[in-house]
């Protein structure tokens, strides 16, 4: 394999791992699914690990939906300490859920840009 066919291959494996890491805005967990499925090492690994970080991402929001809907119902029956669990469960899932978005942008971009990152996933 000639040396521009090998980069050529190595940048569109780059484009397919940042994407799979991107598509958390446009075609999360169905991308990545995709992705994992039909590309190669080691755009296909990158791939199962934003599956996972779509996962958690979407999750998260969930859990918190349901936290705040359990927490505010239990509010009025004046049970502090389980309130404040309720509370504290809720904003421990949107850091959560907070932080795995932005480690997907910064690992999408960390792909695009750095060979360690894309070649030791």
């Amino acid at each position: 394999m000639s040396e521009k066919a090998l980069h050529q291959d190595t940048q569109s494996g780059r484009v397919l791992a940042a994407i799979s890491y991107f598509s958390i805005f446009f075609a999360p967990i169905i991308l990545p699914i995709i992705l994992w499925i039909f590309a190669d090492r080691p755009a296909s690994v990158h791939a199962a690990k934003s599956l996972g970080y779509h996962i958690i991402t979407y999750i998260g929001p969930i859990l918190f939906v349901l936290s705040v809907a359990f927490g505010t119902s239990i509010i009025y029956q004046e049970n502090t300490t389980i309130t404040v669990i309720t509370i504290v469960i809720a904003i421990l899932l949107f850091i959560v859920t907070t932080w795995y978005t932005i480690k997907n942008i910064y690992r999408g971009i960390k792909v695009l840009f750095s060979d360690e990152a894309y070649f030791r996933p």
